[in-house]
């Protein structure tokens, strides 16, 4: 590319604070088996309560003796399912001393976006096969029957006002999991969040709501609802999670052997990672109307 004006490198990529990867626990992968998929069991708690009929009272006389102890812990096998994410460009062989580093700067720019598009909507490649993910109204279970996919429950309807809905996600969260979990939210309800002072940041920098649970703001997450339709205008759908984990892998770039198209004498590099990502105990769904006080 010859010209008068000196080539020089574009503005360096800086990825937007708050999203997915970043807001979930990464555990030791222990090998690449993962990348066929991974399953767990899920041990979600109600617990219960008791006395002690010999020492207690009720203000008037003693107790009756206690119900019996039962069980109270769900488990559940739980599974999550791959999938990847690419960027595929086209170069001169002239390029290819830095086809590599392109190919990994391009996936770089475009690879949040994508894993979060792919968890909110459950779509790879135009086909729903990503599981779990957020936007769903029905429970999906393989073969051995492991649950891929819960059902997320909505708890709002008819785009309450923020604060209430998300007072009454947070309250069905900490009815579901009583540690902390994840508010996942469209960056377009960001500003509606901070008008309404629901979101901080916290002293180790994550953004958080009133009642301690991270907000996860995916720059590729839609807003739809759990049928996949997109919300009304003026308004968004967001959800809660319990904690959520994942794995991926290396950044593989395409050998230039591999790559070069002889006909065209055009390399086309192609740069991928995959990755699989999974949550504990709660789907939850709530509807809200974006904007600001009006009083």
């Amino acid at each position: 590319m010859a010209g008068a004006r000196q080539i020089v490198d574009p503005p360096a990529f800086t990825a937007l604070p708050h999203g997915l990867w970043d807001s979930i626990q990464h555990p030791t992968p222990g090998g690449s088996h993962w990348q066929q998929g991974i399953t767990w069991i899920e041990r979600c708690p109600d617990g219960d309560t008791t006395y002690d009929d010999c020492l207690s009272i009720t203000g008037t006389d003693a107790p009756p003796a206690p119900a019996a102890k039962a069980g109270n812990v769900e488990q559940t096998s739980r599974g999550a399912t791959p999938f990847t994410v690419y960027a595929q460009f086209e170069c001169s062989p002239v390029g290819v001393g830095d086809a590599a580093t392109v190919g990994s700067d391009a996936l770089a720019r475009v690879e949040q976006r994508q894993v979060e598009a792919a968890f909110w909507t459950g779509v790879a490649g135009g086909q729903p096969v990503v599981f779990p993910h957020l936007a769903a109204d029905a429970e999906v279970v393989d073969s051995q029957d492991i649950i891929l996919q819960p059902t997320a429950s909505p708890v709002v309807t008819g785009g309450a006002d923020v604060a209430h809905a998300l007072g009454a996600l947070e309250q069905a969260l900490a009815s579901c999991y009583a540690g902390q979990g994840l508010i996942h939210v469209p960056r377009s309800a960001l500003p509606t969040l901070a008008a309404w002072k629901l979101a901080r940041t916290a002293d180790d920098g994550q953004l958080v709501t009133p009642g301690g649970n991270r907000i996860v703001a995916g720059t590729g997450y839609t807003g739809s609802g759990p049928d996949g339709a997109a919300a009304a205008a003026g308004t968004s759908w967001i959800y809660a999670t319990g904690p959520a984990f994942g794995y991926r892998s290396d950044v593989y770039v395409s050998p230039v052997r591999e790559s070069l198209d002889r006909s065209t004498n055009t390399l086309r590099m192609l740069a991928e990672r995959t990755y699989v990502i999974g949550y504990t105990c709660c789907l939850l769904a709530a509807h809200i109307a974006l904007g600001v006080p009006t009083e």
